[in-house]
């Protein structure tokens, strides 16, 4: 082909025809610039194409994983219901001085059990690596909010509740002391249920104790809510990607 040409402009060269020379040169670097233009187009579409299948498989690990975080959260907020439960119950027997000894054990547990959170979020490492290029800037936004900010602040929170059931734990001055057994999340039992002093104890600290529970359970609520909008916004937009 390239020979093709080359003979025709020789030829027109030839017969000093300058001006179908003319015309014909400029046709040629229309149709090479055309040549490019097209190549461009198809290099285009299959960077696109590329890109949108980098998208998809991305955004459907995120999804994954944000539906593993909702189970690990669920499992969180059902043990903050329960002690919030066994807050109210052992409140109940405090204020009213009729005291359940086996009650008081069995809420006991509830009330020192605490939760630890491995967030899971790998799918967004990749996507991090990769710029955080998505079509929609918006879901970008949200999911780079989601884990830089929500995630490590509902961490912070949760483990306040670790820190304080782990006073109590440790502390020679604390609660444990009153206890002959305490098999964690399974059974307690107290020593000397009529002892004052442990009731007197044990109010003080579901006194303090129950702010931080309910305010972690409120953040809990919040943070499913936002991992459910989240995980909603992302189905769109890889529906869209189909």
């Amino acid at each position: 082909m390239i020979k093709f040409f080359r003979h025709i402009r020789q030829r027109l060269v030839k017969e000093n025809k300058f001006s179908k020379y003319l015309l014909y040169a400029i046709g040629e670097i229309i149709l090479v610039v055309i040549g490019i233009l097209i190549a461009l187009q198809i290099n285009n579409w299959n960077e696109n194409k590329k890109s949108k299948k980098d998208e998809h498989y991305v955004l459907n690990e995120v999804l994954k994983n944000l539906e593993e975080d909702t189970v690990l959260v669920d499992a969180i907020i059902t043990q903050r219901k329960k002690a919030k439960n066994s807050i109210i119950s052992l409140e109940k027997f405090s204020d009213t001085q009729i005291w359940k000894t086996d009650s008081v054990q069995f809420h006991l547990v509830h009330l020192l059990t605490f939760e630890r959170y491995f967030p899971i979020n790998n799918a967004y490492e990749i996507l991090k690596s990769k710029g955080l290029q998505l079509a929609d800037n918006n879901l970008t936004t949200k999911i780079s909010r989601y884990y830089d900010y929500e995630q490590p602040k509902i961490g912070r929170s949760i483990l306040d509740i670790e820190v304080a059931i782990l006073n109590i734990y440790n502390g020679e001055q604390s609660i444990i002391r009153f206890l002959s057994l305490f098999n964690k999340d399974k059974r307690i039992l107290i020593k000397n249920p009529d002892d004052p002093l442990f009731k007197e104890e044990l109010s003080s600290f579901l006194l303090a104790f129950q702010d931080n529970n309910a305010g972690t359970l409120d953040k809990l609520l919040v943070f499913r809510n936002t991992n459910k909008e989240l995980r909603e916004q992302i189905t769109v937009a890889l529906k869209k990607l189909d």
